[in-house]
């Protein structure tokens, strides 16, 4: 017996904030990692730790407000993409 599922609709990869700001981020981060003069000039090596947590809050922020999921598909178009239901939590124990 198959498990039963939700359809949504994803959205482009291409589209989505939170792809868009990590390929950013990742970007700054592999040029701050080479020590490149054009991102030390602006970022010194003293703030990385400092960028590396600025980073995941805009990260966890990010996927907060995202409520559709992301596919790799062509930009501008919606796929369906089908989700495994999540059954609601067992009651807890009544103790009295």
């Amino acid at each position: 017996m198959s498990e039963p599922t939700v359809t949504y609709w994803a959205i482009s990869l291409w589209n989505s904030r939170t792809f868009r700001t990590n390929a950013v981020l990742i970007l700054v981060d592999a040029a701050a990692l080479l020590a490149l003069p054009e991102v030390v000039a602006r970022v010194p090596p003293q703030y990385l730790i400092l960028y590396g947590l600025a980073v995941k809050a805009l990260n966890i922020y990010l996927r907060s407000i995202t409520q559709r999921p992301a596919a790799l598909i062509a930009p501008g178009t919606t796929a369906p993409v089908a989700v495994a239901k999540i059954d609601p939590p067992a009651p807890p124990p009544v103790t009295d």
